[in-house]
């Protein structure tokens, strides 16, 4: 903290610069915003939900089984909207450059997109709901959060908000598909500086990225970080999170095989 305050003091401009982002981010989680995350708190308490990752993994049958189950989406999901009568219960964006690009066109596809206060709203065509956003707290760098009304904690992947969304729901147990944590061609990145977009197909639809593209690249340590701090509040707490990704490299969560979780689906509905 000490050398942060000497390294903004020999930067004054800087330090300005960091002191009007942090008021703007203040004015903009409203009164409005609080009651609306009260009004979800424990909203779907023992209930299974699902947090969407947009990897290649990710099927169109797989939202399609979806229907009716809550979800928890993020950034272009609406992509599968021509392909999928399924439609997810929330969606958020907490990426600055992806907001950039979907702000004005996001609103035309999902009723309420939920958004980090370090976002502005104000160009967008979408009707917004904020989060404050929490930074590094404790000696690991990450702290979790299960109240959306005080924030959501970043932890280099809108995931890491969303599975704090889930469990401000009520959530359990919270299964993850879509999250392969795997992306080509980004070895050795710098979190928060942006990257081109390589040839390599990195989400679940084409035309996600183009090739050439500036995109916020994945800093992978910094996200298994955030993980293993979310892993560690879910067995404290009781509140199980599974990865039913298909493959990937995610392997902090317990696996799932999101095969049977759709099959006990069918013999269910059989059932009944």
């Amino acid at each position: 903290m000490i050398k942060r305050i000497v390294k903004y003091l020999k930067e004054p401009d800087r330090l300005f610069e960091r002191l009007s982002i942090f008021i703007k981010m203040q004015f903009r989680f409203k009164k409005k915003n609080e009651e609306y995350w009260n009004s979800l708190k424990d909203k779907y308490k023992g209930k299974r939900g699902f947090v969407i990752g947009n990897g290649p993994s990710l099927k169109m049958s797989d939202l399609d089984q979806l229907k009716g189950e809550v979800t928890i989406a993020s950034n272009k999901i609406y992509l599968s909207f021509q392909k999928t009568d399924w439609r997810p219960s929330f969606v958020t964006v907490a990426d600055p450059l992806v907001w950039k690009k979907i702000k004005n066109i996001i609103g035309d596809y999902i009723p309420i997109v939920h958004i980090s206060n370090y976002l502005n709203s104000s160009e967008s065509n979408a009707n917004t709901i904020y989060w404050k956003a929490r930074f590094r707290k404790n000696a690991k760098g990450f702290t979790f959060s299960d109240d959306m009304g005080y924030g959501a904690y970043s932890g280099s992947t809108v995931t890491y908000e969303n599975i704090q969304f889930a469990v401000h729901l009520g959530l359990n147990p919270i299964y993850l598909i879509g999250c392969d944590h795997n992306y080509p061609g980004e070895n050795n990145v710098k979190p928060g500086v942006a990257i081109l977009q390589s040839e390599e197909k990195t989400h679940f639809i084409d035309g996600y990225r183009s090739p050439g593209e500036a995109v916020l690249p994945a800093p992978i340590q910094l996200m298994e970080a955030a993980d293993c701090e979310a892993r560690a509040y879910a067995d404290s707490m009781g509140t199980e999170v599974y990865n039913a990704t298909r493959g990937g490299k995610l392997e902090i969560f317990e696996r799932a095989d999101i095969g049977e979780i759709f099959l006990n689906n069918l013999q269910s509905k059989d059932t009944t």
